[in-house]
């Protein structure tokens, strides 16, 4: 291995062949672990539908953008145009980008061969960055965007070239691409900035041209979406949880990686350590990098374990490059990865088709390619799963949910809307706080559905009940569903960005039971009378799905000695039963480890006399709530 070292030609030539040969391994990986994540799958669904005709909306009947990553929705778009499929432009687009950002990895910071070595099986092994470098989300082009940053940087502060307007045209990118990532590269732009006050002309020239794309897209999204930030931003920002809850989440977001991921933590932990101590732009990304972090634990860290640890992982590798010591360390930095890695092998290299993980632990984090991959795995999926149908308004329902968002939609077509409890694609909810609860979890903060509201999307009239709320939707209907050029329209974007607009009551949706709908949802006992499997799917054909609540009309007055019920199973459901015009509460029932349908068996004290209407009531939960048998043992 010296004679790399010792032989400039040979290295040169050793380089390439090393570039070549663990290029081909990494292209090898990422198509065997490619897959498309649910969160991916909304941006899809805007692919579709801008591609189609219908705008960059999630919902064609209104304009609401549900995506974080502008940059990354065009490239999605471009890749969907040239190739006819949405899917295979997600898994194309991901790839080639990843490749090309290990690539140029190799080739700019493998200064001798231990660290080219470094390099490679800190990529390979890193769990976050290998699950990531697909998914479909934007994580692959913001490692390309960060990798020409820090280039441009080093050009500037170290080589004394010109590359101070590439630097800025990069940060550019990766706002565009997702804005919270300037927190990364925020340090050394500022230093950038202020070295550079000497040349103000070079310095205004560059600032203006990098700020081009982003004014004009902001100017673009505040006139066509109304607002100049994603609406996932509003739904995620302003939950209303408090700050320490949402702290302690994020401490657990970290230290969940530190026991499924440790080759990541490791090399963000080496990056920062070897940053301070070293020259002056590893000492401004080490310092991107714990700002990030500090931003991570802020916002309670994520639900995808491992999403928002990639960029600063690969901006810490990027210093462990530049700044690992020669010769021992080196060597030992090289052990400490192949040894934390070995916990890893499995998922990243040696996993096939087979490789499944469908825990969410109680922190709520998950492995979501673990969760999706063989329904969604580029090699796993079941054949027709990535082939989508004509794209065309066959049907014009309204749906209510949060989980499955993605590939749902997909599914329904773009005649369906979806109102998205969860916030990401709704306009009115995305500005409401969350429902409290202390068993919230990270990236599913669920809202309260206002009352009547799926009725007024169906009917498309402003029918909520609450008056505040229903002014309130007034004025986010005249901006996401009005005449894009009317001069109504402009005045109410400048009123609700200014928050001259009213309110709805905060405490109300955080705390208040809220009904649904000022109608009772009402169905009889035959419509529940058939037995049902534990596990069958929540919402499948024959199962009753309902919001607040459902009622039933039983055949016959009785008298309930015991119930047999099947709910979903992770809600809490109350049932009472209709004694003389008087509702008396039967039983509570608890969330219950087990997929789709739980089963209950329920055997009451004393016998409930003279019964003519049951009523299954969901207390709290996902939002999605069904029942799919009630059979009841009378005295």
């Amino acid at each position: 291995m010296w004679h790399l070292i010792h032989s400039k030609e040979m290295q040169i030539y050793d380089k390439r062949l090393l570039i070549l040969f663990s290029a081909l391994a990494f292209l090898v990986i990422l198509i065997r672990t490619a897959w498309i994540s649910d969160d991916a799958a909304i941006t899809l669904r805007t692919v579709l539908n801008f591609t189609n005709g219908f705008g960059p909306t999630f919902n064609i009947d209104e304009r609401v953008q549900a995506y974080t990553h502008p940059l990354w929705f065009f490239v999605l778009s471009l890749g969907a145009l040239i190739f006819g499929n949405v899917f295979y432009s997600a898994f194309f687009a991901s790839i080639v980008t990843s490749a090309a950002a290990f690539v140029l990895l190799i080739k700019k910071f493998s200064r001798n061969a231990i660290v080219a070595f470094i390099l490679v099986a800190a990529v390979i092994l890193s769990k976050a960055f290998i699950d990531f470098s697909t998914s479909g989300l934007e994580n692959p082009l913001s490692h390309l965007l960060l990798l020409i940053a820090v280039i441009h940087a080093s050009s500037t502060i170290e080589e004394r070239r010109d590359g101070l307007a590439f630097f800025f045209m990069a940060c550019s990118g990766i706002y565009l691409n997702r804005p919270d990532l300037l927190v990364l590269v925020f340090p050394a732009a500022a230093f950038l900035a202020l070295s550079s006050l000497s040349r103000p002309k070079k310095l205004l020239f560059s600032i203006s041209l990098a700020a081009l794309p982003v004014v004009a897209w902001t100017a673009f999204s505040l006139f066509y979406y109304g607002f100049p930030f994603p609406n996932t931003a509003y739904a995620k920002l302003g939950t209303g949880i408090d700050f320490n809850e949402k702290v302690y989440q994020g401490l657990a977001y970290i230290t969940h990686s530190i026991g499924r991921d440790p080759v990541t933590v490791f090399i963000i932990a080496a990056g920062i350590i070897l940053g301070l101590i070293g020259s002056i732009l590893s000492k401004l990304m080490s310092a991107g990098v714990i700002l990030y972090l500090l931003y991570v634990i802020s916002i309670g860290g994520d639900f995808m374990e491992g999403r928002f640890l990639t960029a600063p992982f690969f901006l810490a590798l990027i210093v462990v490059a530049r700044e690992a010591p020669n010769g021992l360390g080196s060597l030992a930095i090289l052990a400490a990865v192949l040894v934390l890695g070995s916990s890893t092998v499995y998922s990243n290299i040696l996993s096939g088709p087979a490789y499944s993980n469908t825990d969410i632990g109680s922190n709520g984090i998950a492995d979501e390619r673990g969760f999706y991959y063989q329904r969604f795995g580029l090699l796993a999926a079941e054949e027709n799963t990535f082939l989508v149908e004509e794209w065309t308004v066959s049907r014009r329902d309204v749906e209510i949910v949060c989980g499955g968002l993605g590939f749902g939609s997909i599914a329904a077509g773009p005649g369906a809307h979806f109102i998205d409890n969860c916030a990401l694609a709704d306009p009115l909810l995305a500005r409401l706080p969350a429902e409290k609860s202390p068993h919230w979890r990270v990236g599913h903060f669920y809202r309260q559905i206002p009352t009547n509201y799926k009725e007024s999307i169906e009917h498309d009239k402003n029918l909520l009940v609450d008056r505040k709320t229903r002014l309130f939707w007034d004025s986010i209907r005249l901006v996401t569903r009005g005449e894009l050029f009317d001069k109504d329209r402009i005045a109410e974007i400048v009123r609700l960005n200014l928050g001259l607009v009213s309110k709805p009551d905060w405490e109300m949706y955080r705390t208040a039971d809220i009904p649904r709908s000022t109608t009772i949802p009402m169905v009889s006992q035959s419509d529940v009378g058939a037995a049902r499997s534990e596990g069958t799917a929540w919402n499948a054909p024959g199962n009753v799905v309902f919001d607040d609540y459902v009622e039933i009309e039983l055949s016959e007055t009785i008298d309930v000695k015991s119930i047999d019920i099947s709910v979903d199973n992770n809600d809490v459901y109350e049932l009472a039963g209709l004694q003389n015009d008087k509702w008396i509460s039967l039983a509570k029932i608890g969330p219950v480890e087990a997929d789709g349908l739980a089963l209950h068996r329920i055997t009451l004290q004393e016998p409930i006399m003279n019964i003519k209407r049951i009523r299954v009531s969901a207390s709290s939960g996902d939002g999605m709530y069904s029942i799919g048998h009630l059979l009841l043992n009378i005295k």
